[in-house]
């Protein structure tokens, strides 16, 4: 713990990245067994995918108060009561006699998580600065996607031979260890030099300043946008592999993480350019592509054309850009207020799950038993996402983000 950061950047990146993990495990390994939840507990697909969207929204809601928490008291106790409060409601998931429960029981589970995702991306701005700490996202996201690789794999084995309710208690065991090593590793990267003579109201305040600025709208909605592009696909595909196509549960994994191979390849491609090419040229790349995959998708969807293929190729050009747009819009948002990088970090946290949460409802509205409900909410919100990312140029035309020149 006495070594500097400075020598300690591997080690902060896989550290980081484990803490990252926790939001795909908690989603992601419990998708091959939403149909036998729905079965089990009497409830309908619509109910049990709202059990993603109630995630989501926990998500969404608690950012708002652990980004400036994190800024005031310190990455640290924040983190350690997030964990804290995750651990007691996985149990209460893992218990859950009805699907109300288990709605309700996410949804503060996912309060929960908000601190790790909030004070998590806020300790990369501590270290890192530019278009540095979007390369650092990139690194942190790539070891993070080892999650959403093995997630869904391993779920499926788990609820194939012990049943779905397992699948939490392994949710419940890897917090656990990553709150082991976050205690023992993590050192305290907002430490009270930083926060000395600030009143806990200044850091809600940052809040405004950060809304009033339309170059941080950009970053929050092209971003946010592009993230509830995955989360349309999250909440709609099991439904899509496993009730229309017939996938088995304990193979749903494995074409799940072909997107997940997308995600991986487009975070390696941004670590390495990023620094070359700057991150507002990367996004431009990340969104095109997403929204051509997103059109591609619904069109394929509306015509009955190609069947299964024809859906996992045209996912995988949808999905696999949205880590890439990820980690350079979070980066370029934290890069204007590096003093209130955890209030920057909970905004872009509400935009992403809130409109992520809004995804998934709107799949589950429009679901028919065709993949046209996932193809046209994906398409919306890559289109949003493309808008964004437009507006964000202009504003940014005449006067780059410091970012773009360190």
């Amino acid at each position: 713990m006495s070594r500097p950061l400075a020598d300690r950047h591997l080690e902060m990146i896989v550290l980081l990245g484990l803490m990252a993990a926790v939001g795909p495990l908690t989603i992601d390994t419990y998708l091959p067994s939403m149909p036998a939840i729905g079965a089990e507990l009497g409830a309908s697909s619509t109910a049990v995918q709202q059990t993603v969207s109630a995630y989501f929204f926990g998500l969404a809601a608690g950012q708002i108060f652990s980004g400036p928490l994190s800024d005031r008291f310190g990455r640290r106790p924040v983190l350690l009561f997030g964990f804290a409060l995750y651990l007691v409601t996985t149990i209460a998931c893992a218990l859950a006699p009805g699907v109300g429960i288990l709605i309700a029981a996410r949804g503060v589970q996912g309060l929960g998580a908000s601190a790790s995702s909030a004070a998590g991306r806020a300790v990369i701005r501590d270290i890192w600065s530019g278009n540095r700490a979007a390369r650092a996202m990139s690194f942190v996201m790539m070891v993070m996607a080892f999650a959403p690789l093995a997630a869904p794999i391993i779920g499926g084995q788990i609820f194939t031979w012990l049943g779905w309710r397992a699948i939490f208690w392994l949710m419940l065991g890897y917090a656990f260890f990553v709150m082991l090593v976050l205690i023992f590793r993590l050192p305290e990267t907002n430490g009270p030099e930083k926060r000395a003579g600030a009143r806990l109201a200044e850091f809600f305040r940052a809040y405004g300043g950060v809304l009033k600025n339309a170059r941080a709208w950009g970053y929050l909605v092209c971003g946010g946008a592009s993230y509830a592009v995955m989360f349309g696909y999250i909440t709609g595909v099991p439904a899509v592999y496993i009730e229309i196509f017939g996938v088995n549960p304990q193979y749903f994994g494995f074409l799940f993480g072909i997107n997940v191979i997308g995600l991986t390849l487009g975070n390696f491609i941004n670590g390495r350019l990023v620094t070359r090419y700057g991150y507002h040229r990367l996004i431009g790349v990340g969104v095109t592509i997403s929204i051509l995959g997103a059109v591609a998708l619904l069109a394929c969807a509306l015509t009955s054309t190609g069947g299964l293929a024809a859906v996992i190729v045209t996912l995988f050009f949808a999905v696999g850009p949205v880590g890439f747009v990820g980690a350079n819009t979070i980066a370029g948002l934290m890069n204007l207020y590096p003093r209130n990088a955890g209030a920057a970090s909970a905004l872009f946290g509400v935009l992403q799950f809130g409109l992520g949460a809004l995804a998934g409802v709107i799949v589950g509205f429009l679901y028919a038993g065709t993949p046209v409900a996932m193809g046209i909410t994906m398409t919306i919100m890559a289109a949003a996402s493309l808008l964004a990312f437009l507006c964000l140029r202009l504003s940014c035309r005449f006067a780059p983000d410091r970012a773009e020149v360190e």
